[in-house]
């Protein structure tokens, strides 16, 4: 991956910045967040990042006998060896207390993370480091479905270069080539993106309006015929009746 072929988008190194990066990314993304459909339309990048965390930890407590695709270990088993490495709180002694500690605004985000936030947006997170004016994969990030530059995150992982708070720090790419498309998208009044999500949402609800139409002729063809039927009926009724009574009233003249 080429440098120069994203903007780079800097966030603050206070322990939250894989949550800054997401949130910048969605931000300038210019949709909606949806995740367990709940919208999430928070324009202020702090505020977002913590709303983001606090999924994510959501996500790993109600999946954690997910097995993550390519090593076949649980997110339990995953945050056990993070404890077992020995790189955390001398407080954290198990899974629970792991999620505890990790809902906290500077608890700084890894791998294990990467797996939730991958899976509540439904998108490939890759993780890239900066060498020689290129990008090259690191080993972090995860894919839950085929590659699409204009869909992935991508994101920068600094390996402890960098005079922010802490060791460890990301920031958020984005690819000019997507850039580009937003903002042309935005000046023919389009949307930045169409993500499956909306694009589900449209098409149920084009198949409801159709449903709709179709059921509403449907009730009035019923409604025509049976109308149709009772006048046909009235009317032989009456026409019976009257020509049974006819004959009668002649009749009775007649006699009298």
């Amino acid at each position: 991956m080429k440098y120069n072929d994203f903007i780079h988008i800097s966030v603050s190194g206070d322990g939250a910045c894989f949550f800054h990066s997401i949130a910048a990314i969605l931000i300038k993304d210019g949709d909606p967040i949806e995740i367990n459909g709940k919208l999430l339309t928070e324009k202020n990048r702090a505020k977002l990042a913590t709303k983001l965390r606090a999924e994510c930890i959501k996500w790993l407590r109600a999946n954690l006998d997910y097995k993550v695709k390519g090593i076949e270990r649980t997110i339990s088993q995953e945050i056990q060896s993070e404890i077992d490495s020995g790189g955390l709180d001398k407080k954290v002694k198990n899974v629970g207390k792991y999620l505890t500690y990790m809902s906290r605004y500077d608890s700084y985000a890894g791998q294990i993370e990467v797996y939730g936030m991958s899976n509540l947006l439904n998108r490939n997170i890759r993780v890239y480091i900066h060498n020689k004016g290129k990008f090259s994969n690191v080993g972090l990030g995860y894919e839950v479905k085929k590659r699409d530059i204009m869909e992935d995150i991508f994101l920068y992982h600094n390996l402890g270069k960098t005079k922010s708070k802490g060791s460890h720090h990301f920031d958020a790419l984005y690819p000019k080539v997507k850039d580009k498309n937003n903002n042309k998208n935005k000046s023919q009044g389009k949307s930045s993106k169409q993500t499956p999500i909306n694009s589900t949402r449209k098409s149920i609800r084009k198949s409801n309006r159709k449903s709709n139409r179709k059921s509403t002729r449907t009730s009035a063809r019923k409604s025509t015929r049976k109308t149709t039927k009772k006048s046909t009926k009235q009317a032989s009724r009456k026409t019976a009746r009257k020509s049974t009574r006819r004959p009668i009233r002649k009749s009775a003249r007649g006699i009298f």
